[in-house]
């Protein structure tokens, strides 16, 4: 049998942190699909957003590897979002840079109080740390 969670262990207030990680990515993902987006495809399309680049200028940029930034820029420009020039130079299309503006929205939107989907995060959140938490020591009734 497994011990009760301690939250003073060392192990548990990483599993909170990794297990809020989690949801709030999971909202944040959820969130960018509605826009046909993924984290790569966003992060690409702010890196267009502050100037055009070839390829190579975009895997520095962002951090992503070539066939990930290949994969997303051939994605963006079939969603009409990114075009690239007879140089090789992607740029972003004014639909990108109205998708990256609501992408952007959508973020501040998750993370705000008013949110609804917050709220929902917020109580899945708590809900996980309620499991997580074991009920205080002392007398059992008996």
């Amino acid at each position: 049998m497994n011990p009760e969670p301690n939250p003073a262990s060392a192990g548990y207030v990483p599993r909170l942190l990794s297990a809020a990680a989690f949801l709030t990515r999971r909202a944040t993902d959820e969130s960018l699909t509605e826009l046909r987006l993924t984290r790569e495809r966003t992060a690409i399309l702010g890196v267009l957003a502050r100037a055009e680049a070839d390829e190579a200028a975009l895997c520095a940029a962002s951090g992503l590897e070539a066939d990930c930034v290949r994969d997303c820029v051939l994605a963006l420009e079939c969603c009409g979002y990114a075009s690239k020039d007879e140089s090789g130079t992607w740029s972003i299309t004014p639909a990108g840079r109205q998708i990256q503006i609501r992408a952007d929205e959508a973020e501040k939107q998750l993370m705000s109080n008013g949110n609804h989907d917050a709220d929902g995060l917020r109580q899945e959140l708590q809900e996980l740390i309620r499991a997580l938490t074991p009920p205080p020591a002392g007398p059992h009734p008996g």
